[in-house]
């Protein structure tokens, strides 16, 4: 009898604690709530200040792939302008800008970190950023074309995300100064069990390569090298514990469905002990 007085309580107790392992909470799924008290007293207050460390210019590595035009004056000066401009306008019928054209329609850096060009010899692109390129492009150009004008941009303006966002994947970006807040924006923002607290970034830099654990959650990374990405960075987001549990709706359905048939065996139980 005292057993059976005991099972309602059992049954509460289980469920108290299939709740608390389900719940996440509010703080983990705020990006920069630093834990910071101004918060509380000031919402107008500013937060946090510090110098933002301007993003380092790419470094050409081998395998990269580059969208190189080639203008030269061949009549007038209004001619020549026009080419220029037109070979820097995306509407350009005459060269298409999808993630697939941009492979065939660039050059690649082999593995020495050469590129090879029309006319010149081979040109040493690696360890060089895309402007100094354009430099040394339009020099090497200039004794077999008049007033040669070059534009280097990169191909493989990607970064690859995977882990806690709603859409994992290869993403294509367009600014040199994209932050890792953008970038995880490009895959749909973090998932309900994304770990603010652990964003692993990977960065290759020539034959090395370079893994660093960021913190969302704490403004101060707002000012180190990593706030910036790169061409080619691997970002991965990992789970929070409560992942492990899982707190789908199926699986809270399962967990509440063998509490259920639990109590009533132990029910049925206590029923033939007393007869």
């Amino acid at each position: 009898m005292q057993l059976e007085r005991k099972a309602p309580y059992f049954i509460y107790l289980a469920l108290c604690l299939a709740v608390m392992q389900s719940c996440v909470s509010h703080k983990e799924l705020i990006t920069l709530n630093g834990a910071d008290p101004i918060m509380e007293r000031a919402p107008n207050a500013e937060l946090a200040t510090g110098n933002l460390n301007p993003p380092k210019q790419f470094v050409i590595q081998p395998s990269d792939l580059l969208i190189i035009n080639i203008n030269a004056f061949e009549g007038n000066t209004t001619e020549f302008l026009q080419q220029e401009f037109a070979s820097r306008n995306l509407n350009n019928g005459s060269r298409e800008y999808g993630p697939n054209a941009l492979y065939y329609n660039s050059y690649e850096v082999d593995g020495d970190g050469y590129i090879t060009l029309p006319l010149i010899d081979k040109v040493k692109a690696a360890g060089l950023n895309t402007t100094d390129l354009k430099v040394k492009l339009d020099s090497a150009f200039t004794p077999y074309l008049r007033f040669t004008s070059t534009s280097v941009k990169l191909a493989n303006m990607r970064v690859t995300i995977l882990g806690e966002v709603e859409s994992p994947g290869v993403h294509y970006f367009f600014n040199n100064q994209t932050t890792i807040l953008e970038a995880i924006s490009l895959a749909g923002d973090f998932t309900d069990f994304g770990n603010r607290k652990k964003v692993k970034l990977i960065r290759r830099t020539g034959n090395e390569t370079h893994t660093v654990m960021l913190d969302l959650n704490k403004a101060d990374f707002v000012n180190t090298e990593y706030y910036f990405i790169h061409p080619n960075d691997l970002i991965y987001i990992e789970p929070i514990k409560a992942k492990g549990f899982d707190v789908g709706a199926q699986s809270v359905g399962i967990v509440l469905s063998v509490i259920s048939t639990a109590a009533l065996l132990a029910n049925i139980f206590l029923d033939l002990n007393k007869n």
